[in-house]
């Protein structure tokens, strides 16, 4: 029989839509795809009402209006055509001045020439007091906005016929090449309304988990109590696998990197306790010692000496990551024995953390990488 523990992420309630279901599905993909055995056991220790716990129901986070009108430049930055800036600029002049100036100047690798810099603080105290430039309703596309703009800042200064044209050009067709991006567009509040609660949760599921308090405890006892019966019920030459997706893998490498936990685990098993395979997925694990987090971490291990062992009742231990997936990171630079393996599930960067398990080309290769280590048939 293969005796599998999951161990779930943040920001994962009972009380979500949908919960007990995707954990059903989740179960049988794992079953059926990933270890293809009819004689397979897996254990969901459930710790998110240990979790963060809003007491203003994410009041916090800003709402728009679902029409996404008279909220900025964004609309009219995102709908094309030829005249995009101008359009955005009759709503909200200022607006479109800061964001060329930050396309224009906002180089990370180099600082802006002084004479550029120069040239945008006087757009920008030209449009601080000219809100609504009376020729905004005269020129007729962006071209033509851009050469006035650029005429307005030079006017009565010597730093004409310096190419500033250009540079005006240039910033205008870099925003928008990115208008969708942008935190005024419509796209990107939409991002923002179903991103920014699952981050909030995320950050206080992880101050929870980190703080030296009851909820950690009862986080930590929780999964204890999985690995053990887990351990308990499995018979000898049987697979053992732990699976962390996201803080679910934090949890796990906490446990497993504290000698005394693990000497725990032995003496109430009753027998030496092992891992056939240490399972991350989406992690942040490496990130977390890398800003020495664990009760485990010291300094001996670091960039400037050499990698973090393995755990050692860990035989095998692989980090699945998404390169779209923000929340993910690799683990080999950081942990000695540790595999990464890339996984591209097309999803966009919102959907990316959580696009995994619904991957049946997840399932199908990490299969493939069972059978060859002996643990699926």
């Amino acid at each position: 029989m293969v005796q599998v523990v999951f161990v779930h992420g943040v920001a994962n309630r009972k009380s979500d839509a949908g919960f007990d279901a995707n954990v059903a599905i989740r179960d049988r993909r794992f079953k059926e795809l990933a270890f293809s055995s009819a004689d397979f056991t897996i254990r969901n220790p459930y710790w998110g009402e240990f979790g963060a716990d809003p007491q203003w129901k994410l009041a916090s986070v800003p709402n728009f209006d679902a029409d996404y009108q008279a909220l900025g430049i964004g609309a009219a930055l995102a709908q094309g055509g030829g005249s995009q800036i101008l359009e955005a600029a009759r709503i909200d002049f200022a607006a479109v001045v800061g964001a060329l100036s930050v396309a224009a100047i906002s180089n990370p690798n180099e600082a802006p020439a002084q004479d550029i810099e120069l040239f945008w603080m006087r757009v920008a105290r030209y449009a601080a007091a000219q809100p609504k430039p009376a020729w905004l309703g005269t020129v007729t596309d962006d071209a033509q906005f851009c050469d006035r703009l650029r005429k307005e800042a030079e006017a009565g200064a010597a730093i004409q016929a310096l190419g500033f044209l250009d540079q005006v050009k240039a910033a205008a067709d870099k925003i928008k090449g990115s208008a969708s991006n942008l935190v005024n567009g419509p796209f990107a509040r939409a991002g923002r309304e179903k991103i920014t609660p699952g981050l909030a949760i995320f950050i206080g599921d992880v101050f929870r988990y980190l703080r030296e308090n009851d909820a950690r405890t009862q986080i930590r006892k929780t999964v204890s109590e999985a690995i053990v019966a887990a351990g308990k019920q499995r018979k000898p030459n049987e697979p053992f696998v732990l699976v962390g997706h996201s803080m679910g893998g934090v949890i796990l490498y906490d446990l497993l990197a504290s000698s005394e936990t693990v000497e725990g685990f032995s003496a109430a098993i009753g027998t030496k306790f092992a891992v056939d395979l240490f399972l991350t997925v989406g992690s942040q694990v490496a990130l977390f010692e890398e800003m020495k987090l664990y009760e485990a971490s010291t300094s001996e291990f670091s960039g400037q000496s050499r990698s973090v062992p393995r755990p050692e009742a860990v035989k095998n231990w692989w980090n699945a990551f998404d390169k779209m997936d923000v929340l993910s990171f690799i683990t080999s630079p950081i942990f000695e024995g540790a595999e990464d393996f890339s996984v591209d599930t097309i999803a966009g960067v919102l959907d990316a953390h959580g696009a995994y398990f619904s991957s049946t080309m997840f399932y199908t290769r990490l299969n493939a990488r069972l059978k060859n280590i002996g643990l699926a048939p």
